[in-house]
């Protein structure tokens, strides 16, 4: 752990000088997460919702994204994922604003219902080289792309170093969230829609 942050310290400060570029490589990322024992996702509890993130585009697969639910203008990491990670992420249900951090910074809403499992993709954003975190409607899930996705994607999620990592990096990360929230409050309201989880967009398992 101590290695992992010094080598972190060393580097930050030149992520720093490009906005969201303060995303960590993806070795280093690979230090911050772990795998989870069993592959499994289990169902939440009633009063509880999982959101799935899979990385899977072949586009830009070197590339990280840092990952975060944003609560009352703060930001909670959800985790770091690189090509072929995934990570189950719980929070209670209600509307929901989550954000993901490449090389530029994007959102995805969401309207979520208790006891549901919710999956999105992390792909990126050719205009920007950051990541958006998109939503994956259930016309999606009976597809061979959805099952490849889930069966070809690791299942991990933060681990102690990780922790501290964002509490070293929260204040930049908020300052990236600022503006890139700013930017998103543009869009028109249908771009929006495509950008939300809706309630029956979850799945009981």
């Amino acid at each position: 752990m101590n290695k992992l942050l010094r080598i972190l310290s060393c580097v930050a400060p030149l992520f720093a000088l490009a906005g969201c570029a303060a995303s960590i490589p993806p070795h280093f990322a690979r230090e911050l997460m772990t795998d989870v024992e069993s592959p499994e996702i289990t169902p939440p509890a009633p009063d509880k919702v999982k959101i799935v993130f899979m990385r899977t585009s072949v586009v830009s697969a070197s590339d990280t994204s840092d990952l975060f639910e944003v609560v009352d203008g703060e930001l909670r990491y959800v985790g770091a994922l690189v090509m072929g990670m995934k990570v189950a992420y719980e929070t209670t249900p209600g509307e929901k604003v989550f954000m993901a951090c490449g090389m530029a910074a994007d959102f995805m809403l969401g309207d979520l219902s208790g006891g549901k499992i919710y999956y999105a993709v992390i792909r990126p954003n050719y205009g920007t080289g950051g990541m958006i975190p998109t939503p994956i409607r259930p016309s999606n899930m009976m597809s061979k792309e959805f099952a490849s996705w889930v069966a070809d994607t690791k299942l991990v999620a933060p681990n102690a170093e990780a922790k501290v990592w964002f509490n070293q990096e929260k204040d930049h990360f908020q300052d990236i969230y600022k503006g890139y929230w700013a930017k998103f409050q543009r869009k028109t309201p249908a771009e929006k829609a495509e950008r939300t989880l809706n309630p029956q967009d979850g799945v009981l398992k």
